[in-house]
């Protein structure tokens, strides 16, 4: 008998891959082997399940500011330069690309505007004329 626990139970390995990343990508230490497999595991969940993962990702590594910003940037110009992590952003990109052909800007923008996290719905904001502005925009650029 399984117990479940939390909101989400299915999407706790994603939730702890990412914080674990943000754990080891924002420290005065140096990249490692196993900080590498931890941010490699939580790209496959990217490229898993892109909306959770990207949430995840949200949440955990970009939205929170920084305890070591110089740090932190150092290691993600590491992390980046891995021959395994690049292959799997361009998977994500091209799977992103693949599924949500048409709707990908505007996932972007909910995503990165808050408007959905990972834990729960927010409350509908309206959208105004700028904010449609601003998504037709980024559609044709």
């Amino acid at each position: 008998m399984e117990i479940e626990l939390g909101p989400f139970p299915k999407y706790e390995n994603i939730r702890n891959n990412a914080y674990w990343s943000r754990v080891h990508i924002d420290s005065s230490l140096r990249i490692d082997n196993s900080d590498i497999e931890e941010y490699k595991a939580h790209l496959k969940d990217c490229n898993e399940n892109p909306t959770i993962g990207l949430l995840a990702k949200r949440k955990y590594i970009t939205q929170k500011p920084m305890n070591y910003p110089e740090y932190a940037h150092r290691n993600m110009r590491y992390l980046e330069r891995q021959p395994v992590i690049s292959e799997l952003k361009k998977d994500l990109k091209s799977k992103i690309n693949t599924l949500y052909p048409d709707t990908k800007h505007i996932r972007d923008y909910i995503i990165n505007n808050d408007r959905v996290t990972l834990d729960f719905v927010e409350k509908h904001k309206k959208y105004t004329a700028f904010n449609k502005l601003m998504i037709m925009l980024k559609k044709i650029i």
